[in-house]
């Protein structure tokens, strides 16, 4: 071997046995002595409140140095390869399950049975919008703890509910508007809290302070982002055609050209909303007016009646009468 190198030695004996090799760092020339230990060997039974608990975890430790990190077969059990002859620190526990802690001694073939119950712990859910400082509560966010609950947050942005313990989970948070976020959450065997936070889905909003504008007038709209901001140069058409951008304060003023429904669009940074007005004519254009041209007047027994000159315009037959009437009476006084 090369002088300097890190060297590592397992030993292999009948009888004899090491937990950890010996690592050598910066190997030079030299004797060197490693310790060895009788060889024994500890079979784990692992039992619930109806009987073996297949896949739970066996751990064991030897002054305090973790040797062995396993799980249990379907009947509950679990035998060690051999290892040194001494005191151990045994755990045992499964997802769900409670942990279960003592001190074996392994001085030959021995075994140990370990039970171990189902238990659950408070967990709190906080949920947050760090677009704010400080962040603000949210409520009504769904809460998704997989294989346990879903639960909504209440008004002051928390929720709590029990979770087997000595589990990992990954949670979701979710809400509409918003993205959701994944977190990991490990349980142990007491209560705990997991802060999330989230915030409002990207998108922007179009609003126009009328919905109905008369043809030939200018709307203003005002483009807000998704905590209603205003979105200074947004790009806004009117009918797929642009009229330019919005100022600081999102606003921008459009002229209607045309009577109808008018869409008006708006777009920042790939996100887009649009808007339909109603373009109306003025009230003089919308209802006939009279006009100065005179029009042909009706006609009585086939004769026109008498237009400007004559007895005006208008005159029917009862007029016509009561003209005759008089000229005659008038004809009759000059002859008496």
């Amino acid at each position: 071997m090369a002088e300097g190198a890190d060297v590592t030695i397992r030993v292999d004996h009948p009888h004899y046995v090491r937990n950890q090799p010996y690592v050598v760092e910066n190997a030079s020339e030299g004797d060197v002595t490693i310790e060895v230990a009788q060889a024994g060997r500890a079979t784990v039974t692992v039992e619930g409140a109806s009987g073996p608990v297949g896949n739970a975890i066996v751990r064991m430790f030897h002054d305090g140095q973790p040797v062995l990190n396993e799980r249990t077969a379907a009947d509950g059990t679990f035998t060690t390869p051999e290892i040194e002859q001494g005191n151990y620190t045994l755990v045992t526990f499964k997802e769900g399950y409670l942990r279960n802690r003592t001190t074996l001694t392994v001085d030959g073939e021995v075994s140990q049975r370990m039970g171990i119950r189902q238990e659950s712990v408070l967990v709190t859910f906080a949920v947050s919008d760090d677009h704010f400082d400080p962040p603000r509560a949210v409520t009504n966010a769904i809460v998704t703890v997989p294989g346990v609950a879903d639960v909504t947050t209440q008004g002051t942005g928390t929720v709590s509910v029990s979770v087997p313990v000595n589990s990992d989970y990954e949670v979701t948070v979710t809400k509409p508007g918003y993205d959701s976020v994944t977190e990991r959450l490990s349980v142990r065997e007491s209560e705990t809290t997991l802060n999330a936070t989230i915030q409002r889905t990207p998108a922007i909003s179009l609003r126009a302070d009328n919905d109905r504008v008369v043809v030939g007038e200018s709307v203003r709209v005002t483009v807000t982002d998704e905590y209603g901001n205003p979105v200074p140069n947004a790009s806004v058409s009117r009918a797929g055609a642009s009229v330019g951008e919005t100022d600081g304060d999102g606003v921008r003023s459009v002229r209607i050209e045309s009577a109808g429904n008018v869409t008006i669009s708006a777009e920042a940074d790939g996100r887009t909303a649009e808007i339909t007005v109603e373009g109306v004519g003025s009230g003089g254009a919308a209802t006939a007016t009279a006009t100065g041209t005179a029009t042909a007047s009706p006609t009585v027994a086939g004769t026109p009646t008498e237009t400007a000159g004559g007895l005006g315009p208008g005159v029917g037959v009862a007029g016509a009468l009561v003209a005759l009437l008089v000229g005659a009476l008038l004809a009759r006084r000059r002859g008496e």
